[in-house]
């Protein structure tokens, strides 16, 4: 007992000093790292303290705030992987550096996913003047199962696409499963995106499905340093670096993202940032308005998640506006924007998982 005092007694000290510097250190509000708001001091009301949200927010100030957060979280995860574990904060660490977001069955939304089903199927059903199809991507860990740590759970797509076939009709599903698995480096490695390169194989399959010619885009890389959304959750400090590409010929005239006005799909000066994925149009927007001088007649409705940001690059040249509407932000009339945009074509394009987990999709019953 003895002995052990002045282990104690060290590891008391050490935390006093943590706990020190980490107050006398001026507060974070935002996570480069990880990509998200931190938890700043709570207010210390004696309704909060009731209701127990002081304490909640308390925990999470602590945790939040402590000083080099960064470090010992990458500490953490080194050594949980040390220890043989392969699931570090649900994300499973896969063969050749790849890192896999953990959705199992019990974590994918299968009753918010009906509801989307049925309303993108109603949303179909009163456009169908219009081409409207729809395209889920396969989840990165679906595709590439065969780098997924040996049994890792992960929910099963198969019979969701089933589900989506059923819900809105084969000829309007664009099916991009089998692209991607025969692309190489189709998904990121540290991010949940897929890559420029899985985008490109996908717009070939839309092409077939659309009656649309596929166009030679040469790919630039770009960025040959990023680490996504996943390295964040992780900071292991030997994680692998991605590239990002972009199709510089892809020309418009004129881009419009909630009002604020460029002549370009993207932002380069993103590449200076934590989240390079950004130098798509600068990250997500309520809406984003694409005037491309292509003289189609056609006008083409795209409602989306991230996964649109590096595809609808390969659309421009098809259409004389593309608009995307993020459902998460956009909160103006559906059928107004409808109409004064004159669409002839919709394209719903999610990553599967996003789509189950959406719960703004609602907002398609309103057009």
């Amino acid at each position: 007992m003895k002995r052990a005092i002045p282990s104690l007694f060290v590891a008391a000290i050490i935390l006093l000093a943590l706990s020190a510097a980490s107050l006398l250190t001026p507060d974070r509000s935002f996570s480069d790292n990880e990509n998200r708001y931190l938890q700043l001091a709570p207010a210390l009301t004696a309704d909060r303290v009731l209701s127990g949200k002081f304490s909640q927010e308390a925990e999470a100030y602590e945790s939040d705030q402590i000083i080099l957060r960064d470090f010992w979280m990458g500490t953490a995860s080194f050594l949980r992987r040390l220890a043989g574990k392969r699931d570090v904060g649900g994300v499973y660490l896969g063969a050749d550096g790849y890192y896999f977001a953990r959705v199992t069955e019990e974590d994918f939304l299968q009753a918010n996913y009906e509801k989307n089903l049925s309303a993108v199927a109603a949303f179909f059903a009163a456009n169908g003047s219009r081409d409207c199809r729809i395209l889920l991507s396969p989840s990165p860990g679906s595709v590439l199962s065969d780098k997924l740590p040996a049994g890792a759970p992960m929910y099963d797509d198969a019979p969701r696409f089933e589900q989506l076939r059923a819900a809105v009709g084969q000829a309007q599903v664009i099916d991009v499963a089998a692209a991607l698995a025969d692309t190489q480096n189709a998904f990121y490695r540290t991010d949940h995106h897929w890559t420029t390169e899985g985008a490109f194989a996908a717009y070939g399959v839309w092409c077939a499905a659309t009656g649309h010619t596929v166009r030679d885009w040469a790919l630039e890389p770009v960025s040959d340093a990023f680490r996504g959304t996943l390295y964040s959750k992780v900071l292991l400090p030997d994680s692998r670096y991605d590239t990002i590409s972009i199709a510089p010929q892809a020309a418009v005239s004129q881009v419009v993202c909630d009002g604020a006005v460029t002549d370009s799909l993207y932002r380069m000066d993103a590449l200076a940032e934590k989240d390079q994925y950004k130098v798509f149009f600068g990250g997500n927007w309520a809406q984003v308005t694409i005037t491309t001088g292509a003289q189609t007649g056609r006008h083409l409705l795209v409602i989306k998640d991230s996964f649109a940001n590096c595809f609808v690059p390969f659309l421009v040249q098809e259409y004389d506006t593309v608009t995307l509407l993020d459902l998460r932000y956009f909160n103006r009339s559906l059928p107004e924007l409808l109409s004064d945009q004159e669409i002839t074509d919709v394209l719903v394009l999610y990553e599967m998982s996003n789509f189950a987990g959406d719960k703004n999709l609602f907002k398609l019953r309103e057009g």
